[in-house]
């Protein structure tokens, strides 16, 4: 992450935002034939007891009219013709069940059908819907009808009716345009409430949404849905469907009915799923069914689960997290601290705002003069209530804001919120993560890490709609992420409101958030995001993209609002200051323009500019797909059309093409191999929380007899805790503090990790001292195991001179059920207890030319950040950061720059591949930042690079030399190490990425615009199949290097700041 914040500040427009309607998505997979089938629901609701208000429920299934709530029964008839699909590849996965180790794992009945949350209109003209929650989360079951295609893609519904529940249903037509005539018959508005929780994933095949009768009050229910289906999985299917468990387990399931609450907690073990949606036939079939929802119900912790609301786990285990380095000393200062300690109420009725204060702020922290600090974390927890706010919010730096995961706490302004400017134009925050002042933010943006702000409802509807009020504002970098969120704004016609403003900083990930309202639910800039499972609806604009050099939307869900994306943004109305922006996965209806371009008749980026690249996006009742100014470039339908891909920008095909050809217009999709799939999605899943989970099940790093305080040696403490409790089935709670070990950390099959503020794990001493026999520092699994883990929230690092660390490796094959790792983070020096600060590794030393005898040895540490062994297979790695300091961070120093030699960064070997990486960065390493060698199928989207600062002095050649056994790259003197290299592999899938290269030698002039380059070349494909959407790079020469021939000059493809290629392949074609 670059230490100097270079983007321009862009003052961006206000938003406003409130909740009325609900909408949803899900993904499908259906038989070819023939079918009429007839679905009924059967379903009451429960919501969260009072004080807490229960926020409005938004989801992922397809709406067909938002002009009312249906409740009705859908009856769906269609042809024999085969319908359109995505192109996949051959690498097919199995049906998958439940993670599990390689011991006992043993088969598990499929379930028949998923069941969803019930859906809150608030007005009339809601229409419900759901997101694809697991089944613990449901509150009402949805199935939809098998849908077969035409072979024209079009399709004749009507819709009928009957029962007070609804069914609707939708056919996931996969052509460029794919048309669907209907009629609707609307009935009562549902005006039930109920309590989201967003943080699963996308990993249902089931598409389907109801509704209950007319409800005029907000009640406690529970819903128990029953189906059966008269017709098996389609045993032929080759989309592979994912688990959505949270519990890797080592026993066998038993089938049983599931009943849930709109509030409820984690299952520990949730209903897995076959290769088919549950209600897909395999035969034509004109029979009227029920379906039944089944669950698996094993599980070492007690039969009787929490329920919705009560007290979380997090906030009921003991709490022994240390700060070893904190200024005031460890004895004194709190690390974990609950609001209502500091005298907040949470009643809807008490002014919690100072309370809230001093619940962040107290010891001291690192806030306003502070220009970083890794010794004072922070966890503060808020339980089930509505806190009331009359003035603004401050999070400080390391720190992490949490609510209950299944009750969300609501974040409520008062309605008489303190007035921030006299300028009536000037932006009005509720909650500032950094805020600005007129010297500028607390912090520099491009150095805002490690902070966390997870499971709440943010409530501004009280407030006056025409004051220019941000719920959340976000200057963040890597290492951050804003999850499971609600916004409430103001569906006023003069609303002015924002949900979420993010200015500027180097991110990042945001995922799982629900948004309502607003004149624009989303507000954002930054040098580069990924966006995940985020659902608006009626905002009059949802995504205003401010700047950007790259961004990642997957899985969003616009609803009802009057722009989906907004990229228009210019600069003096010529540049355009959108780089590039990529949308996968994802639908927007009942909107009259979906994407919004901006003019680019004087703009110096005319073709580079704004690239897009839009993949498998499904449109209803949207007349303008893509607009730039007031002219049509694609055009939508009041009908269903699904964009298989679409594309504007520079574009490339194999090493032959060294000119750009420019495009706008359709395009063709990537082939994407199956076994990356969960239908017709790419297979995400959100980080476990444990919500469900009794306090007996989990077992603490401090209660077995680890330190954590920097100083013993907690190898033999934690590689006992770690297997005895994969063992048991209990979850390892590492406590805050810094665990110090002097031999490898073993992560066995079975296992599930999580943490409270960023813990590190720290290797030490000779054991990983030596580049030419170098050791793991934390293994998962041994070569050839099989099984699957869990693991959030750690920190891994080193201390001193470690050469032969290499900090992460994984080996575990994991082909049945993935495993997670979500906020797992690499820190190679700049903190306190590291031994790699200013005072050890001065950058003033690259003044002079340095050679392999006057490099700092002291200075070396990380032979190789994370290795993905040959024998691994199916991992999922999401917001996770892989970083050797470039400065130092804690406050003394000032965010002074430093130097630091790591060899290698991210090594990816699986041969079988099924590696997702979701929002993640890789940066400053010698040789390599991300190398691909044998690999098999995988994604990534968004990723990031930087090049080590100090190159080319040293360059790539010193101090690590290249080593064969490692594939390392071998360069010619005072060449700099690669962003990305792909060797002899398949199936690479690039969402997204930027590849930058800011310093020569400290010196920041070579990555200026219009500067000759800092490097030469910085991806290179060598014998590989390999697929990039919307590469942007900083300070190079060449973007892309085929088999040793420079394919993409920087200088075709001019953006800005950056310069961007808006698809590159090695082969295929490129028009449809």
């Amino acid at each position: 992450m670059r230490s100097h914040s270079f983007q321009p500040l862009l003052a961006l427009s206000a938003l406003l935002t409130q909740a009325v309607a609900d909408e949803g998505r899900g993904h499908d997979a259906h038989d070819n034939d023939a079918d009429v089938v007839t679905v009924w629901v059967e379903s009451t609701v429960t919501t969260c007891p009072t004080p807490v208000a229960p926020p409005p429920l938004c989801s992922h299934v397809p709406v067909e009219t938002i002009t009312t709530t249906i409740s009705s029964i859908v009856t769906v008839t269609t042809s024999t013709s085969k319908r359109p699909t995505p192109p996949t590849s051959k690498h097919t996965g199995p049906a998958i069940s439940k993670p599990t180790s390689s011991a006992t794992s043993k088969p598990t009945a499929p379930i028949t059908s998923k069941t969803v949350p019930t859906v809150a209109p608030t007005s009339p003209t809601t229409k419900s819907n759901y997101w694809p929650w697991p089944t613990w989360m449901s509150s009402r079951t949805t199935t939809k009808p098998t849908t077969v295609h035409t072979s024209t893609g079009s399709l004749t519904k009507s819709t009928t009716t009957s029962k007070p529940d609804t069914t609707t249903t939708k056919p996931t037509v996969h052509t460029s345009v794919a048309t669907l005539t209907k009629s609707t018959t609307t009935s009562r508005p549902d005006t039930t409430k109920t309590t989201p929780t967003v943080h699963t994933s996308i990993a249902t095949l089931t598409k389907s949404t109801t509704t209950s009768e007319p409800d005029s009050t907000t009640t406690k229910t529970t819903t128990e849905t029953k189906t059966t289906t008269s017709s098996k999985p389609d045993a032929t299917s080759k989309a592979t469907t994912w688990s959505t468990s949270e519990k890797p387990t080592t026993t066998s399931t038993t089938s049983t009915t599931s009943k849930a609450t709109t509030a409820p907690t984690t299952t520990s073990k949730p209903p897995t799923t076959t290769s088919t949606p549950s209600t897909a036939t395999t035969k034509p079939s004109t029979t009227t069914s029920k379906t039944t929802t089944t669950s698996s119900t094993t599980s070492a912790s007690p039969t009787v689960k929490p329920d919705a609301c009560s007290q979380y786990w997090l906030d009921a285990i003991k709490h022994q997290g240390i700060a070893p380095y904190a200024i005031g000393g460890s004895d004194s200062y709190k690390v974990y601290r609950n609001v209502k300690d500091y005298g907040a109420k949470g009643d809807g009725k008490t002014d919690d705002t100072a309370a809230i204060r001093k619940a962040i702020s107290d010891g001291d922290r690192c806030g306003q003069g502070c220009a970083g600090s890794t010794t004072e974390p922070a966890l503060v927890y808020f339980p089930p209530g509505t806190y009331i706010v009359s003035d603004v919010l401050y999070l400080y730096y390391y720190t992490m804001l949490i609510g209950h995961p299944t009750c969300l706490p609501v974040i409520k302004a008062s309605k008489n919120l303190k007035v921030q400017s006299s300028d009536p134009n000037a932006d009005e925050v509720l909650f500032k993560t950094n805020p600005y002042t007129a010297a500028g933010p607390w912090w520099n943006p491009t150095n805002v890490f490690w902070r966390q702000v997870a499971n709440f409802e943010f409530d501004i509807t009280e407030v006056d709609p025409t004051r220019k009020l941000i719920a959340i504002q976000w200057p963040s970098s890597q290492a951050t992420s804003l999850t499971n969120i609600v916004f409430k704004l103001s569906t006023a016609s003069n609303t002015r409101q924002i949900g979420l403003q993010i200015t500027e900083g180097s991110g990042g990930y945001v995922g799982d958030l629900v948004l309502t309202g607003g004149d624009k639910a989303l507000a954002v800039g930054n040098q580069q995001f990924t966006f995940r499972n985020i659902t608006i609806s009626n905002a009059k604009t949802a995504i205003h993209q401010v700047w950007s050099w790259g961004w990642l939307y997957q899985g969003v869900t616009i609803r009802n609002c009057g722009v989906g994306f907004d990229i228009s943004n210019t600069k003096d109305n010529k540049e355009l200051l959108v780089g590039s922006v990529t949308i996968i996965d994802s639908e927007i209806s009942n909107t009259p323009v979906g994407l919004q371009l901006g003019d680019n008749t004087n703009a110096p980026n005319k073709v580079a500019g704004n690239s897009v690249i839009l993949e498998n996006l499904e449109l209803t009742n949207v007349p303008v797909a893509v607009r730039r100014g007031s002219s049509t470039i694609l055009a939508g339908s009041t009908g269903y059309t699904n964009v298989l891909a679409w594309g504007r920008g520079n574009t490339y095909i194999g090493k032959g093409s060294k000119k750009p050809t420019a495009v706008e217009g359709a395009i063709s999709p990537n082939v994407r191999p199956s076994s990356l799939l969960s239908g017709t999605h790419f297979y995400t899943r959100s980080k476990p929380q444990y919500a469900q989970e009794h306090l007996s099940s989990f077992v603490s790093a401090r209660s077995a007899g680890a330190k954590g305080d920097g100083v013993a040696d907690d190898t033999k403490a934690l590689n006992n805790l770690i297997a005895s409790a994969a063992a048991a089935g209990k979850i390892v709670f590492l406590d805050a503090g810094y665990y110090r070990v002097t031999g490898t950390i073993r992560i066995p099959a079975g296992s599930r990790i999580t943490a409270e503020a960023y813990p590190i794990i720290l290797s030490s001493g000779s054991y990983f001292a030596d580049a030419s026999n170098p050791k793991p520092v934390v293994q998962i699994g041994q070569p050839g195991e099989t099984g699957s883990i869990e693991w959030s929230n750690t920190v891994v690092s080193t201390r001193g001179a470690q050469a032969g660390a290499i900090l992460i490796e994984y080996n575990l094959d994991s082909s049945a059920q993935p495993s997670g790792l979500w906020d797992v983070h690499v820190r190679i020096g700049g903190f306190a207890g590291s031994n790699l600060q200013r005072a050890q590794c001065p950058w003033e030393a690259q003044k002079e030319t340095v050679t392999a005898d006057t490099l700092n040895q002291e200075c070396i540490s990380g032979f190789l950040s994370v290795h993905i062994t040959k024998g691994s297979s199916g991992l999922l790695m999401e917001n996770c950061w892989v970083w050797v300091a470039d400065h130092d961070l804690e406050r003394e120093a000032d965010v002074q720059r430093i130097t630091i030699y790591a060899g290698r960064g991210m090594l990816i070997e699986s041969q079988k591949g099924n590696i997702w990486m979701w929002g993640g960065a890789v940066e400053h390493h010698q040789l390599y930042e991300y190398q691909f060698v044998g690999a098999g199928p995988t994604v990534l989207g968004h990723i990031q690079t930087e090049t080590a600062y100090y190159q080319p002095n040293p360059d790539a050649t010193i101090p690590f030399a290249a080593v064969s056994k490692y594939h390392d790259p071998v360069y010619a003197s005072g060449e700099s190490g690669l962003g990305v290299r792909v060797v002899d592999s398949k199936a690479i899938l690039i969402y997204g990425a930027g590849l930058y290269s800011f310093f020569n030698n400290y010196e920041l002039d070579c990555s200026n615009a219009g500067a000759a380059a800092c490097q030469k070349r910085v991806l290179s494909v060598e014998n590989s199949e390999v697929s990039v959407y919307n590469l942007n790079g900083v300070g190079v020469t060449n973007l892309v290097t085929v088999d040793n021939v420079d394919v993409a000059s920087a200088a075709d493809g001019a953006n800005g700041y950056v310069q961007s290629v808006a698809l590159f392949r090695t082969t295929g074609k490129l028009l449809l």
